[in-house]
């Protein structure tokens, strides 16, 4: 059985449970779905009503229910959610519990863990080789801040950070947004600090200028990955968000996320891929 919730705001004069029960049935008959005349009243709910204002309006919760025999359950959803938007008695409607849209956006978040452990990775063998070491600081280069939420000394205690994150087999690559994996490549400006201990830590006046020169991923077969999966990731990040806040994405998002997981996995398994032919 999978229950739909809404709420809404509707004018006073109408009668709600009629209206209710129409957009239902005529939801049902759009997708040539059957549902017994003795059912159609169970299968619609109404959990709360208010009048609110100046008592005309009345503040109503509410829920359809689709048998577990009904197809095209997604189709009826939709076509439900449209009645609602266009009722000339509803002024606003706002869409809760959907336990359809649980399992679709489970099989989303399985591809995201894929992608995601996949890329952290790849970017984690790329800045280990670029650094050598800091396992636990690789962006410190970056203007990128990771998102140890709660937890801001984190960012500068690096004894907590290297502690925190190596109790939990991880590095700040698990705790950044997808948004910020296509920024891998922005450095942040060099300040006057950041030049004084370069100065202090040079043997030389030409170690202290590759220092300054070369920051950050400098290899070219790297900086081709990271430009690669840019635009793939901001593509990724919206259906990303609608998964992690538990909203519905859209049609046009869900085309290019379908299109775009394939060919940034091919990407990156290409890439792990040759690292077994690197020297």
């Amino acid at each position: 059985m999978t229950q739909v919730s809404y709420q809404v705001v509707a004018s006073k004069n109408c009668d709600l449970e009629t209206e209710l029960l129409m957009i239902y049935k005529e939801s049902l008959e759009d997708t040539y779905a059957e549902v017994g005349e003795e059912r159609l009243e169970s299968n619609v709910q109404i959990k709360y009503l208010k009048t609110i204002g100046s008592n005309e309006k009345v503040i109503a919760g509410f829920y359809f229910l689709l048998d577990e025999e009904i197809n095209n359950k997604e189709s009826i959803i939709k076509r439900i959610n449209d009645r609602l938007i266009s009722n000339e008695y509803v002024e606003v409607v706002f869409k809760f519990e959907d336990t359809d849209l649980f399992p679709r956006l489970s099989m989303l978040y399985s591809d995201l863990f894929e992608i995601e452990m996949k890329l952290r990775e790849a970017i984690t063998f790329i800045y280990i080789d670029t650094y050598g070491s800091d396992y636990y600081d690789l962006l410190k280069e970056t203007d990128i801040i990771p998102q140890f939420e709660g937890r801001s000394n984190l960012r500068k205690d690096t004894e907590q950070r290297k502690q925190f994150l190596s109790n939990r087999l991880e590095n700040e690559f698990f705790h950044i947004l997808f948004s910020q994996y296509s920024k891998l490549h922005e450095l942040k400006p060099l300040k006057m600090e950041d030049l004084t201990n370069s100065i202090k830590v040079s043997k030389n006046f030409e170690e202290f200028k590759k220092r300054v020169t070369t920051r950050g991923v400098i290899k070219e077969k790297y900086l081709d990955f990271i430009s690669s999966i840019r635009i793939d990731m901001e593509m990724l990040e919206k259906v990303r968000n609608c998964v992690a806040h538990n909203r519905t994405p859209s049609d046009d998002d869900l085309e290019n996320f379908n299109r775009v997981k394939e060919e940034l996995l091919r990407k990156v398994d290409d890439f792990l891929s040759n690292l077994r032919r690197s020297e």
